[in-house]
């Protein structure tokens, strides 16, 4: 099962699921954040709700509190071994690609 919520360095991941976009739940995910005491950039992976898309990864800023909402940005460019840990995490949890919305044809592409 893929953690929701990684520290990775000085950024936090969170990856969406199917049940959870956190774009629309951001004030249970800035209480999670605040309980973790995390403070800073906060990359959001939309795979599971937005598919193989330019808007896969989100970033905004987390000042321990609240969200800097000015500061949310499609980020085109990710460090590749974050995004490759990240697919690597999600290859591993069929359940989670299976609830996703990518179709069979995406599916089969990025699990090879």
């Amino acid at each position: 099962m893929i953690n929701r919520i990684r520290i990775v360095g000085n950024i936090a991941v969170v990856t969406a699921n199917a049940e959870m976009n956190p774009l629309r739940h951001l004030s249970q995910l800035s209480k999670e954040l605040e309980s973790l005491r995390f403070k800073g950039s906060v990359l959001l992976d939309l795979l599971s709700v937005n598919g193989l898309t330019d808007n896969r990864f989100v970033s905004v800023e987390f000042d321990g509190h609240t969200f800097d909402r000015k500061s949310f940005s499609v980020e085109s460019v990710v460090d590749p071994l974050l995004r490759e840990e990240q697919n690597f995490l999600m290859k591993q949890d069929p359940s989670f690609l299976k609830d996703s919305v990518l179709t069979p044809a995406e599916l089969s592409d990025f699990l090879h």
